[in-house]
């Protein structure tokens, strides 16, 4: 099994940044290649700038510890995966650790980019406003 953490720290507190990444719905506004999130039942639907979707079943949302926790479940097929955001406060700044868990290992490097390029845009949004590339608002709806 591949295990990974990419690591950003974003110039926000902490409640703001939790406040971002605990809305499952809001994850393709900061994850570049989404175009849109719903959640419905537990199941997060993705869906891609290719046309595509991915299917995830949020397994935690702990408000207290920061932590949210998913699992990819179609149409990629993993023998295990785990997904995992932790919010740190850092003074003024905030501490975000992406971890994944994953098997077969053959999707790890592109995980590991996928992960840091949304931690990247993550700062983007919460420090400048600039929604990720892919992103498209429904107009009434912006944040």
């Amino acid at each position: 099994m591949a295990e990974f953490t990419n690591e950003i720290l974003i110039d926000a507190p902490a409640d703001e940044v939790w406040a971002v990444v605990s809305a499952a719905e809001r994850q393709a506004e900061w994850f570049p290649g989404m175009v849109s999130s719903t959640v419905e039942d537990g199941i997060r639907t993705i869906g891609t700038v290719a046309g595509g979707f991915l299917l995830e079943k949020i397994l935690s949302v702990d408000h207290e510890q920061m932590r949210f926790d998913y699992t990819i479940t179609g149409p990629l097929q993993f023998d295990h995966h785990l997904g995992s955001l932790h919010i740190e406060s850092e003074g003024n700044a905030s501490r975000v650790s992406y971890t994944q868990e994953l098997r077969p290992e053959a999707l790890t490097y592109a995980l590991r980019a996928a992960t840091g390029d949304a931690l990247s845009a993550l700062k983007d949004l919460l420090e400048s406003g600039i929604y990720s590339r892919g992103f498209q608002a429904v107009p009434g709806e912006e944040s």
